[in-house]
């Protein structure tokens, strides 16, 4: 149970941190630009420009939220399952 544990926090680790979901907007209007996945310490970033506006990420915690919830849920199902197994 302990692999299963540590499986799930490296995980939760990296939904979290690593492949965290982002809006990415730019000009005065905040006009969206595109949606991927960039690791936490890149939100602030301004290597690039577009139309001479630095882009801004924008976290989007709802999708993070699910992210780190279906997750739990599944390895909870999978605890489940495995105790199961063991005490038969």
């Amino acid at each position: 149970m302990k692999k299963l544990f540590s499986i799930y926090f490296v995980l939760i680790f990296c939904i979290g941190v690593l492949f965290v979901p982002v809006s990415l907007k730019w000009g005065p209007n905040l006009e969206f630009h595109s949606k991927k996945y960039v690791p936490l310490w890149q939100l602030q970033t301004q290597h690039f420009t577009i139309d001479g506006y630095n882009p801004i990420y924008e976290l989007d915690i709802m999708r993070l939220i699910y992210e780190i919830g279906i997750v739990t849920l599944l390895v909870y199902i999978l605890y489940l399952i495995l105790k199961r197994e063991l005490n038969n």
